[in-house]
């Protein structure tokens, strides 16, 4: 890497129920919380370490607040998120005990996993063996 970007600090996005993220968040994907930050009085928000200094932010949406189109021009398709193939598998048993949709899928020879959070996002569990995006 050049002395240009060297990371992603964060990626951010709105809670519907901050409850429920920070379950499936803590239960399903075991992602712990690195911090909450007051921005405003009774407005946190939440951020999920995803390792390497990157965090996954969540802000508490205001009540009644309407959900947006995903799959537009410079929307988010999916956030694919690298981890131990054993680890996929061990989701996807924690998405079937919950009746929680997912879609496997093999990527040069792999198994990954697609599914959507309680927020909609569509997250991808992608295999560190996997190989680079680079090829």
């Amino acid at each position: 890497m050049g002395t240009g970007i060297n990371g992603v600090n964060h990626v951010a996005s709105l809670a519907r129920n901050m409850d429920e993220t920070v379950a499936f968040y803590g239960d399903v994907l075991e992602i712990g919380i690195q911090r909450v930050v007051s921005d405003a009085p009774s407005h946190k928000h939440y951020a999920f370490d995803l390792g390497g200094g990157g965090t996954l932010d969540f802000f508490e949406a205001a009540p009644g607040m309407a959900e947006g189109a995903r799959d537009t021009i410079g929307g988010l398709n999916h956030l694919a998120l690298t981890t131990d193939p054993a680890f996929i598998t061990t989701v996807e048993e924690r998405l079937k005990e919950r009746n929680w949709d997912y879609r496997p899928e093999e990527r040069a020879g792999q198994h990954t996993i697609y599914f959507k959070d309680p927020n909609g996002i569509t997250l991808q569990l992608y295999p560190a063996t996997g190989g680079t995006r680079a090829s």
